[in-house]
């Protein structure tokens, strides 16, 4: 029997049994579930941390101007991920990560709050047109019309566990589409990535082109839905 692993050499025993290297441009999913005991992720484990660590390796400081004041969905390919402790990229945010996506050509900054937030992650088809790099506004997301879930499906965490489990989900050079809102003033900036009391909801979904999204969904601790 063959066993397959996921390594961060990208390593991986065929069913032939011998090892075979995968191109570099060719993104694998991680999958967190494996590295916990109870199945529970476990966004701790050394090798997500380790991952995590390494997604801000290529951010820039060029960026574009796509955004237009809306709601929206940002579709593109994950350029960088900038935790809040980094240091070597610039537009470093205390208590937000910044994904910087590449969307026709320019880099976009989708900005997720990681400070007093729960999560949660949901498997579910992507809501509306299939995925296709640009910035779709009139996107509408509710968490609980469109995903069937409550404040009380979310997990707590610390801001160094929502930051691994946004990692954990997501891969540099792979599609990911973001709901977000942009206020037209920073036009390479959205924001309002987690649930919004008084208009629609924002959410990263990991691998938004395949058969199986995977929705990663926030709220604050104090709101109740």
């Amino acid at each position: 029997m063959c066993i397959r692993y996921a390594y961060l050499s990208l390593i991986l025993i065929t069913n032939a049994g011998c090892l075979e290297h995968e191109k570099a441009d060719e993104p694998i999913f991680f999958d967190a579930s494996v590295y916990s005991d109870s199945g529970e992720p476990n966004y701790e484990s050394s090798t997500n941390l380790i991952k995590c660590a390494s997604m801000s390796n290529h951010c820039t400081t060029s960026t574009g101007s796509l955004f237009s004041k809306a709601n929206g969905r940002a579709d593109g390919i994950l350029h960088a991920l900038i935790e809040t402790t980094d240091r070597q990229c610039d537009g470093v945010n205390d208590d937000h990560v910044v994904l910087q996506i590449s969307i026709l050509n320019q880099i976009q900054r989708l900005v997720i709050s990681v400070h007093d937030i729960d999560i949660l992650s949901k498997n579910a088809p992507l809501i509306g047109p299939a995925f296709s790099e640009g910035w779709h506004t009139g996107m509408d997301l509710d968490y609980v019309r469109d995903l069937n879930v409550h404040s009380a499906d979310f997990k707590p965490a610390t801001m160094a566990e929502v930051t691994h489990f946004i990692c954990a989900f997501l891969e540099v050079g792979a599609p990911v589409s973001v709901f977000a809102y942009s206020d037209g003033q920073r036009p390479d900036s959205a924001h309002q990535v987690h649930r919004n009391n008084a208009y629609p909801d924002g959410a990263v979904v990991a691998r938004p082109e395949s058969s199986a999204p995977v929705y990663l969904l926030f709220r604050y601790t104090d709101q109740s839905f």
